[in-house]
């Protein structure tokens, strides 16, 4: 499947990227959820402001940190042309925020109120347990995990490359601060998983975009900081390519190149301690 076939092109001439659900303007263009501000495209409907013209009303962006998408709530308010106070059909049950379709669900933008509820209902099992059994069992199962094996068919392995890349593109975040408020265009993006794994720190991940003329010395100190890696941290760390098919062949990266140079795109790249040679 073409991607044109589905979603629609953000009209920004820079970008173009395709987006599943685009949002259309007051200006009647569909823009991606980077560009779809009236500031991020040189909105038309800004300069039509004038007497016998209804102001425009700024939207609503959804509650969670960095999404730019304009919330449900917003949706429906603008579509019924009046202002209206979050509903329950539009807002989050639990913390009664107000989302995007993408994050309205409790479990996909860290609910507070969806976190104390499990917390009540730990105590109150903790509670029941105490009181009908003197020694509760201590010890948690272990979860047993499937290892999925990649595709050997070039075909669907170039497909299934092809769909992660083009969800990777709608999560990850500028890996370097200066870049969130400037437009890259995609082509010009390299996309990553990043991971930590340094010993005495938790493991953990984040996807990524950075400029294909990055230095691989710089996206090592960018990575460190979108990590939480400490700046007193006195180990030296090195980037690593993951390989799916075989993790112990890993060797580090040469810190002198760029990165997209000797990684691809939807790559995993582990931060860790430079082996000793």
């Amino acid at each position: 499947m073409e991607p044109d076939a589905v979603g629609l092109r953000c009209n920004l001439t820079s970008c173009h990227e395709v987006d599943f659900l685009p949002i259309k303007c007051h200006c009647n263009k569909v823009f991606c959820r980077y560009h779809i501000s009236p500031d991020k495209h040189t909105c038309a409907s800004l300069d039509v402001l004038s007497e016998g013209h209804a102001p425009i009303v700024k939207r609503q962006r959804c509650a969670l940190g960095d999404c730019e998408k304009p919330s449900l709530d917003n949706a429906i308010s603008q579509e019924v042309n009046v202002e209206t106070k979050p509903t329950s059909s539009t807002t989050c049950p639990k913390c009664l925020l107000s989302f995007c379709i993408h994050h309205r669900h409790p479990d996909l933008h860290s609910c507070t109120g969806l976190q104390k509820q499990e917390s009540d209902e730990k105590k109150d099992a903790q509670d029941i347990l105490a009181r009908h059994f003197s020694n509760p069992l201590s010890h948690t199962p272990l979860v047993v995990r499937r290892t999925v094996r990649p595709p050997t068919d070039p075909k669907k392995l170039a497909q299934i490359q092809k769909v992660t890349l083009m969800r990777m593109r709608h999560s990850a975040t500028a890996g370097d601060p200066r870049d969130k408020s400037s437009t890259v265009p995609v082509t010009e993006r390299l996309h990553i998983i990043a991971q930590l794994e340094v010993t005495g720190m938790p493991v953990q991940e984040r996807v990524l975009w950075f400029r294909k003329s990055v230095v691989t010395g710089r996206a090592l100190d960018l990575i460190s900081a979108n990590l939480g890696v400490p700046s007193s941290y006195q180990t030296p760390l090195c980037l690593m390519e993951k390989s799916a098919s075989d993790p112990s062949s890993c060797s580090p990266l040469q810190n002198d190149l760029l990165l997209s140079e000797q990684v691809n795109d939807t790559c995993t790249v582990m931060l860790s301690a430079l082996p000793h040679s």
